[in-house]
């Protein structure tokens, strides 16, 4: 059980389950508290989908970047600097076991994700998780990944940002009849995911010298050293984009000691990177999600 604990990588798993959890709470904010079993349960599925949709990204990018050889070097001493071991590369899984590892999490996200679609009456969704389901696939998977083009943070910002975010929106929304804010969800969509990216970015510039040896063409390994310029840059844009929510959708007052709160990860977050500590870096990371929910909660009290 330890070693998919491991693979899981739990501290991405943040970015995949706080959105749905944002959506529900300005959802309930902006239609004045009026909590309906239905879109407690929508939300509940939409959750349930994207921690599923998460974990079979994260095995699919095991399996893949395994037989690729993306991974070498992750299990040994030296590697212990790069994060959690990979279970292909470090032998804890064998193709198989991780093949079926993604056919259950893939499974269960397509349950529950027509689950949500049945609840909130709309099964024209369904092609959106799909899309989904093959963008976790072919990120690093198949004859041409598009996440060794360089297209990490589009994808990461489209579907772990606006499809995540604005998709368990639109279906609480649906599933209760309660009004949809776009333009409220899609600012909420920036925040969360350009802190998507952001983790995406400390990742890939910890890989960078290892991923240009694999052939591995991310953006980090395009612009090399000066990549690490966009890490503050992605979390600069995505506190700024949820002040801007606070400030003229929510309450105002909440704005100042948010910004407060979140510079002080970001500087932390930042400092870790400069000093090449990435596991506690990702931990900062992984917390912004958390606070961005601690204070949608807030600013229903």
């Amino acid at each position: 059980m330890r070693r998919w604990i491991v693979g899981a990588r739990l501290r991405t798993l943040p970015a995949g389950i706080c959105p749905p959890l944002g959506a529900f709470l300005l959802d309930l904010g902006l239609n004045d508290g009026s909590m309906r079993p239905r879109s407690v349960l929508e939300a509940f599925l939409c959750l349930l989908t994207a921690l599923f949709m998460q974990l079979f990204a994260n095995f699919a990018n095991d399996y893949s970047d395994g037989i690729r050889g993306a991974d070498a070097g992750r299990f040994l001493p030296e590697g212990a600097g790069r994060g959690q071991p990979r279970l292909l590369a470090s032998g804890l899984a064998s193709e198989r076991e991780l093949k079926g590892a993604c056919a259950v999490c893939g499974g269960l996200c397509a349950a529950f994700g027509i689950g949500a679609c049945a609840v909130a009456g709309d099964f024209w969704f369904l092609f959106v998780g799909a899309a989904c389901i093959a963008a976790g696939w072919f990120y690093v998977g198949g004859r041409h990944p598009y996440g060794y083009m360089a297209l990490g943070e589009v994808a990461v910002l489209v579907f772990f940002g606006f499809v995540d975010t604005m998709g368990s929106g639109f279906l609480i929304a649906r599933s209760s009849q309660l009004p949809f804010d776009a333009p409220s969800l899609a600012v909420l969509s920036i925040a969360f995911g350009l802190s998507s990216v952001s983790v995406l970015a400390v990742n890939n510039f910890r890989d960078r010298r290892s991923d240009k040896e694999h052939g591995k063409m991310t953006l980090a390994v395009w612009l090399g050293r000066s990549y690490a310029f966009f890490i503050p840059v992605f979390l600069f844009f995505s506190a700024l984009s949820f002040c801007f929510l606070l400030g003229f959708y929510r309450l105002p007052f909440l704005a100042a000691p948010y910004v407060a709160c979140d510079l002080a990860l970001i500087f932390f977050s930042c400092r870790n990177v400069a000093k090449k500590n990435w596991r506690r870096s990702m931990r900062l990371l992984s917390s912004r999600f958390f606070v961005i929910c601690a204070f949608l909660a807030l600013a229903l009290a």
